[in-house]
Protein backbone atom coordinates (compact mmCIF):
# COMPACT_ATOMS: atom_id res chain seq x y z
CA UNK A 1 0.00 0.00 0.00
CA UNK A 2 3.00 2.28 0.91
CA UNK A 3 4.70 1.59 -2.28
CA UNK A 4 1.38 2.54 -4.39
CA UNK A 5 1.25 5.88 -2.72
CA UNK A 6 4.60 6.67 -2.91
CA UNK A 7 4.31 5.56 -6.90
CA UNK A 8 1.16 7.71 -7.21
CA UNK A 9 3.03 10.47 -5.65
CA UNK A 10 5.98 10.63 -7.54
CA UNK A 11 3.62 10.02 -10.98
CA UNK A 12 1.63 13.20 -9.54
CA UNK A 13 4.92 15.02 -9.32
CA UNK A 14 6.27 14.27 -12.43
CA UNK A 15 2.60 14.88 -14.25
CA UNK A 16 2.40 18.39 -12.30
CA UNK A 17 6.38 19.48 -13.25
CA UNK A 18 6.02 18.30 -16.70
CA UNK A 19 3.01 20.14 -17.52
CA UNK A 20 4.32 23.50 -15.42
CA UNK A 21 7.04 23.08 -17.65
CA UNK A 22 5.56 22.75 -20.65
CA UNK A 23 3.43 26.09 -20.20
CA UNK A 24 6.18 27.62 -19.15
CA UNK A 25 7.87 26.91 -22.72
CA UNK A 26 4.40 28.08 -24.67
CA UNK A 27 4.19 31.73 -22.62
CA UNK A 28 8.18 32.05 -23.73
CA UNK A 29 7.00 31.43 -27.20
CA UNK A 30 4.54 33.52 -27.21
CA UNK A 31 6.12 36.29 -25.67
CA UNK A 32 9.66 36.12 -28.47
CA UNK A 33 6.99 35.51 -31.46
CA UNK A 34 4.82 37.99 -30.25
CA UNK A 35 5.80 41.67 -32.08
CA UNK A 36 5.88 44.49 -29.56
CA UNK A 37 3.59 46.68 -29.15
CA UNK A 38 5.05 50.12 -28.30
CA UNK A 39 8.63 50.91 -29.24
CA UNK A 40 10.27 54.29 -28.57
CA UNK A 41 12.21 55.99 -31.30
CA UNK A 42 12.88 58.64 -33.55
CA UNK A 43 9.84 58.90 -35.69
CA UNK A 44 10.41 62.56 -36.59
CA UNK A 45 10.87 62.38 -40.08
CA UNK A 46 7.31 60.72 -40.07
CA UNK A 47 5.81 64.07 -39.38
CA UNK A 48 7.11 66.01 -42.33
CA UNK A 49 4.95 67.68 -44.56
CA UNK A 50 2.14 67.51 -41.70
CA UNK A 51 0.44 69.68 -38.81
CA UNK A 52 -1.02 66.43 -37.39
CA UNK A 53 0.65 64.88 -34.26
CA UNK A 54 -0.87 61.19 -35.33
CA UNK A 55 -0.69 59.34 -38.55
CA UNK A 56 -1.62 55.97 -39.09
CA UNK A 57 -0.37 53.74 -41.28
CA UNK A 58 -2.80 51.71 -42.61
CA UNK A 59 -4.95 49.91 -46.00
CA UNK A 60 -8.85 50.03 -47.14
CA UNK A 61 -9.28 46.48 -46.64
CA UNK A 62 -8.04 46.23 -42.38
CA UNK A 63 -10.59 45.69 -40.23
CA UNK A 64 -9.06 46.79 -37.48
CA UNK A 65 -7.48 50.01 -39.51
CA UNK A 66 -11.53 51.01 -39.51
CA UNK A 67 -11.74 50.36 -36.11
CA UNK A 68 -8.88 53.17 -35.51
CA UNK A 69 -10.32 55.49 -37.68
CA UNK A 70 -13.75 55.03 -35.59
CA UNK A 71 -11.49 55.34 -32.49
CA UNK A 72 -9.77 58.66 -33.58
CA UNK A 73 -13.63 59.76 -34.82
CA UNK A 74 -14.91 59.45 -31.36
CA UNK A 75 -12.28 61.10 -29.10
CA UNK A 76 -11.93 63.65 -31.09
CA UNK A 77 -8.45 62.90 -32.39
CA UNK A 78 -7.25 64.86 -35.28
CA UNK A 79 -4.85 62.52 -37.36
CA UNK A 80 -3.20 61.74 -40.63
CA UNK A 81 -3.74 58.04 -42.08
CA UNK A 82 -1.46 57.08 -45.30
CA UNK A 83 -1.70 53.71 -47.09
CA UNK A 84 1.57 51.66 -48.11
CA UNK A 85 -0.08 50.11 -50.41
CA UNK A 86 -0.94 52.90 -52.60
CA UNK A 87 2.17 55.09 -52.63
CA UNK A 88 5.63 54.39 -52.42
CA UNK A 89 6.98 56.88 -50.83
CA UNK A 90 4.88 56.29 -48.19
CA UNK A 91 5.53 52.40 -48.51
CA UNK A 92 9.09 53.13 -47.74
CA UNK A 93 8.65 55.34 -44.65
CA UNK A 94 6.30 51.97 -43.53
CA UNK A 95 9.27 49.43 -43.97
CA UNK A 96 11.41 51.75 -41.96
CA UNK A 97 9.14 51.20 -39.14
CA UNK A 98 9.94 47.32 -39.11
CA UNK A 99 6.39 46.60 -39.32
CA UNK A 100 4.09 43.48 -40.77
CA UNK A 101 0.97 43.99 -40.36
CA UNK A 102 -1.64 47.03 -39.56
CA UNK A 103 -2.54 49.72 -38.34
CA UNK A 104 0.81 51.02 -37.98
CA UNK A 105 -0.04 54.70 -35.52
CA UNK A 106 2.91 56.98 -35.00
CA UNK A 107 2.20 59.41 -32.46
CA UNK A 108 5.67 61.36 -31.47
CA UNK A 109 8.75 58.96 -30.38
CA UNK A 110 6.15 55.94 -30.01
CA UNK A 111 5.22 52.93 -32.53
CA UNK A 112 1.68 51.45 -31.49
CA UNK A 113 1.21 48.44 -33.36
CA UNK A 114 -2.87 47.65 -33.71
CA UNK A 115 -5.16 49.31 -31.97
CA UNK A 116 -4.34 49.73 -28.47
CA UNK A 117 -6.32 52.29 -27.24
CA UNK A 118 -4.48 52.50 -23.79
CA UNK A 119 -1.38 52.90 -25.39
CA UNK A 120 -2.47 55.55 -27.75
CA UNK A 121 -3.72 57.95 -24.76
CA UNK A 122 -0.53 57.82 -23.18
CA UNK A 123 0.90 58.70 -25.83
CA UNK A 124 -0.96 61.94 -26.78
CA UNK A 125 -0.07 62.56 -23.05
CA UNK A 126 3.39 62.45 -23.96
CA UNK A 127 3.11 65.11 -26.95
Amino acid sequence: MKSLIKTLLVYTFLFLMGTSAGYGVVLAYNKLSEPEVVLIGNYNHHFEGTDKKVIMYGTDWCPVCERAREFFNNEGISYKEVNPEKDESVFKLYSQLGASGYPIIVIGNKRVFGLDTKEIKVALTEI
